[in-house]
Formats: C-alpha cells, structure tokens, sequence
C-alpha cells in the first residue's frame, strides 16, 4: 500500500485528511515541528518514514509552528529529490499559485473537506476519486523513472571493459548525475566521479601546458 504523509499545522485538516484517505492509503503525519523544523529536516523525516508521496499545506509558518511555508516545502524537495511526488493542499489557492512554480501541484483544501467533492459525477478532474488516482500514478512514475534510469546506467557500466563510445560515456555521466539528484544517499558521487575520458584528458592537457609555461618562465 502506498504511504501517503502529511504535513499540516493545525489538527483539524490532519483529522479529516487521515478520514479521507486511510482506506485507500497508509497515512502518516508528519506533526512535530522538533523534527521538522528546518526544509532539510524534512528531507530526512520523508526517507526515515518511507513515504512515496507527501501532501503539504501552504500556510505552515503562521503562528510560528514552521519557519517556512509549504512552497518551500516542494521547492526543496525537488532541489534535492527530484522528481519525489508532492501536492499542495490549502483554504489560499490563489495565494499559493502566486509562490509555486508548478500551479498545477496546487489543490483547493475543500476537496476533502466538502463531501461533494468525493463524488466523481460532476466535474470529474476535481473530484477526490481523480485526485487519488493522480497519487497512485505519480508513485508509480516516479519508480518507473528510477528504474528505467538505473537499468539503463547498469547496461552501459556492463559495457565499461570492452570500453565506452563518446556517446555513452556522456549518457553515462548523466544518468549518475540525476539519479544522484533523485538520491543522494542512495547514489553518492563525488565531483571526480561526474568526468568522462574525454574531460579527464583535457584536464590532462591543461595542466601539462601550465607545467610547460611554469619551465620556459624560469
């Protein structure tokens, strides 16, 4: 079952959200500000409850629960786990819109609050029904995304000992580079690991030709 967490500041909302989507979803809230009480914090919270996808309130620092709000939230996450599945759930639509880059991440807060909305018969986009089919298939693409990034790393590394083309090893380069976007932990580099051959030689070239200026200077 997928494990949905969220993050809200005040107790009704949790109330109604773990309602709403308990017998669909393994709901977690994320509802001490000691452990979340910076973005990176978050981060942390996120891989140590296992979540696939987070719902997050827009106005999270009003009143000083949070020193940060809920665009924050999906900004750093996607700074730092890209592509991980996040929504924003809010009574201030308009307000948060004006501060997401992504407006489409933004739903109205009475789609699980008024009981009309969890009918699909009118206005079927807006419906609860179609918002949690859109979770279930965002944790799925997210997986897809990894796995077919890593399946496609593991193929090219197979090839390392016959030796890579310009092509792959630039594909190659790229792939670690956002799987460690996606992952971190789970894909650490360092920035000597980010450099195909044809870097590295070039590298060679500069500091051979500064070694060669440094003699005929002297």
């Amino acid at each position: 079952m997928i494990t949905i967490g969220y993050l809200d500041e005040a107790n009704n909302p949790r109330y109604t959200f773990n309602r709403v989507f308990k017998q669909d979803f393994n709901v977690k809230m994320l509802d001490n500000p000691e452990l979340i009480s910076t973005p990176d914090d978050l981060i942390n919270q996120i891989e140590e409850m296992n979540l696939d996808v987070l719902a997050v309130d827009y106005k999270l620092a009003d009143g000083g629960w949070l020193p940060y709000n809920g665009d924050e939230v999906v900004k750093v996450i996607w700074e730092k786990k890209r592509y991980f599945p996040v929504f924003m759930l809010t009574s201030y639509p308009s307000d948060a819109m004006s501060k997401m880059e992504n407006v489409f991440l933004v739903r109205d807060k009475s789609i699980i609050t008024d009981a009309k909305n969890s009918s699909s018969a009118e206005n079927p986009e807006q419906s609860l029904d179609f918002l949690k089919e859109q979770i279930r298939k965002s944790v799925e693409n997210y997986k897809i995304i990894i796995t077919k990034r890593e399946k496609r790393a593991r193929e090219i590394e197979e090839k390392q000992v016959q030796g890579l083309s310009f092509e792959e090893e630039n594909e190659l380069l790229e792939l670690h580079m956002e799987l460690h976007a996606i992952d971190p932990k789970a894909n650490p580099i360092t920035p000597a690991d980010l450099q195909t051959t044809a870097v590295k030689k070039l590298q060679e070239m500069v500091v051979a030709s500064r070694d060669i200026l440094k003699q005929l200077s002297k």
